[in-house]
């Protein structure tokens, strides 16, 4: 562990306080495409600088940044300067009120600290390539619920599991065609020859993109998050691709996976995170079920 990361954790938590949960996300998936695209390109060391140190570690890693923000928003809501304890879109810092931002840093600390000597060392290939997650994303929910716990708020906000009507069919078929385009476009490059680092570097890419389009959510538009959705649909396809060589079945198995998702989160989002209290991300939650899943079948190679 390097103790300058663990200091740089708590200015990253403090920082995602400063202008909001999505806001940091956003240059998450900024540093994301970048990083994803130098290192297609051949240059592994500026990809390795930027998705490494930048988007997933101290300085925006969601694990540290977004979960900083999310406690930051719960506190204030707790302390009464904030009248919506799950909102990761205001930026906090324009509430003058220090101590919401250093909350955000402490939790960046824990964050870091988690991740590092709990998920590193259990569900990150250590113990078999089987039991593999997603590492931000696990960390990210898990903090969000010792949040709501140190804050305040009960844990189930809702008797409903899924969406009613419309809206659940509308959350199945934007996961089954949004799985369908990423994993569609894997199987197809990788069916014409693509090199390793392309491979290795899509999902990071793919995330990066929906993160990015959470501008428009920001901004006030109906756009649905769908990171989740893309994700697990790119890394059920790289994977599956890797051990079946076939890219019908790498198509099939990212839209499965990918839909999946999309349910997964929509599950959480209607029976812990739709209550005032403190927000606690059903992407993050769809993300870590789901690298569990695809790693079980498919393990890296």
């Amino acid at each position: 562990m390097s103790i300058l990361a663990l200091i740089t954790a708590f200015g990253g938590g403090a920082f995602a306080a400063a202008i909001g949960g999505v806001p940091a996300f956003i240059f998450t998936g900024i540093l994301s495409i970048i990083g994803a695209v130098a290192g297609m390109c051949g240059a592994a060391d500026a990809s390795g600088v930027l998705v490494n140190y930048m988007a997933f570690g101290s300085f925006f890693g969601p694990h540290i940044s977004f979960a900083g923000a999310v406690a930051g928003a719960a506190y204030a809501k707790k302390k009464g300067v904030l009248e919506n304890g799950a909102d990761i879109v205001t930026p906090l810092v324009g509430l003058n009120e220090p101590d919401v931002l250093l909350v955000g840093g402490v939790f960046g600390i824990i964050g870091f600290l988690f991740k590092t000597f709990v998920i590193d060392n259990l569900f990150a290939g250590t113990i078999s390539p089987r039991l593999v997650t997603d590492g931000p994303g696990i960390t990210v929910f898990c903090s969000a619920i010792l949040v709501r716990l140190v804050f305040g708020g009960k844990l189930k906000t809702s008797d409903r599991v899924i969406s009613e009507g419309k809206a659940f069919t509308n959350v199945v078929v934007m996961s089954l065609c949004y799985s369908l385009v990423v994993a569609g476009i894997y199987a197809w490059a990788a069916s014409t020859g693509v090199n390793e680092a392309f491979a290795g570097l899509y999902h990071v890419l793919i995330f990066g993109l929906a993160a990015v389009g959470l501008l428009f959510a920001c901004m006030g538009h109906a756009y649905a998050g769908h990171h989740h959705i893309w994700i697990i649909a790119a890394e059920a396809a790289v994977q599956s691709y890797a051990h079946t060589q076939n890219a019908f079945v790498c198509l099939i198995c990212g839209v499965i996976c990918g839909t999946i998702a999309g349910i997964l989160g929509d599950i959480e989002g209607n029976t812990i995170n739709c209550g005032t209290d403190s927000h606690i991300d059903n992407p993050a939650f769809a993300i870590f079920i789901m690298t569990f899943v695809v790693n079980a079948i498919w393990p890296a190679i």
